[in-house]
């Protein structure tokens, strides 16, 4: 399935100082490589962080970016990208503690 031209990306806490050549994603290991969620909407990606919360998974949230839909597999190597999941089929239904 093709993104949409323009998405949203969430953007967690890094320790230390920021890289503005580097953003680390919300994401999750997955066979190898970064299982990464995009919405196609600032409404959906916030309430996926609301649902998240409400159901026990804490996300050091940063800030969340648009990004080119196009261009994310060059932008951000290593990452397998999920259009507007849920926070149960992206987290699982176990909370983080």
């Amino acid at each position: 399935m093709a993104l949409p031209d323009r998405v949203f990306v969430i953007v967690v806490e890094s320790q230390g100082e920021r890289d503005p050549e580097r953003m680390p994603l919300l994401g999750r290991p997955d066979d190898g490589g970064r299982l990464t969620p995009v919405f196609s909407s600032m409404v959906l990606a916030t309430t996926f962080l609301s649902r998240a919360q409400q159901a026990g998974h804490f996300v050091k949230l940063d800030y969340i970016f648009p990004a080119d839909g196009r261009r994310l597999s060059e932008d951000f190597p290593g990452h397998e990208f999920r259009l507007d999941p849920s926070p149960e089929g992206f987290f699982g239904e176990q909370p983080a503690v």
